[in-house]
């Protein structure tokens, strides 16, 4: 169809070339910057390189939390970026929705999106980052059953392959988890 478009649409097929070029030289320069050295590879995602810049641009001090899909921290592609932000101490938060209440009522019910926070290198106050996962609004985040803290080290030792994050329904469920792989390795 798109061979077709330049004799049955001319001008469409001409905006059609015009926005592969944009495309095409967004993508060189995300990949060949330097400043996106942990998400501009692969199929390059504009929220992973927006949750990267958010990182990059946090004063020494600050923190910064933003709204992205939850595959920032379960994904392949963005493993790299979340093991950066464990094994630095970065990552303060990770919680987790579904957007089955229609907190974004655009935005499909099945849809999951993260609160991600992230602390500046002298803002890391914690030794893990707090979870959680599954949420529908915010009170679930109250939840003592459902928030759960994960260290790099339980990270490693529940994901050593992937580093990404491992999902839990509740705290007793990371505990448990987190017991079985102390005691009989991958």
């Amino acid at each position: 169809l798109i061979k077709g478009l330049s004799r049955s649409y001319p001008e469409l097929h001409a905006e059609f070339e015009q926005a592969l070029r944009e495309a095409e030289a967004s993508s060189q320069f995300v990949r060949e910057s330097g400043h996106f050295p942990l998400c501009g590879q692969g199929d390059v995602n504009t929220y992973t390189l927006f949750a990267e810049l958010n990182r990059t641009l946090i004063s020494a001090l600050g923190r910064t939390g933003c709204i992205v899909p939850s595959g920032i921290a379960t994904d392949d592609t963005t493993k790299e970026f979340f093991q950066s932000l464990t094994d630095t101490g970065s990552l303060v938060s990770l919680f987790d929705f579904e957007n089955r209440n229609k907190i974004f009522p655009a935005v499909d019910s099945r849809m999951k999106f993260s609160l991600l926070t992230m602390a500046g290198a002298e803002a890391r106050l914690q030794e893990g980052a707090e979870f959680v996962f599954f949420a529908h609004e915010t009170a679930d985040l109250k939840d003592p059953e459902r928030r759960f803290s994960l260290t790099p080290e339980d990270i490693a030792l529940l994901n050593p392959n992937t580093r990404t994050c491992p999902i839990f329904r509740s705290k007793k469920d990371a505990e448990l988890t987190k017991a079985i792989y102390r005691r009989v390795p991958v």
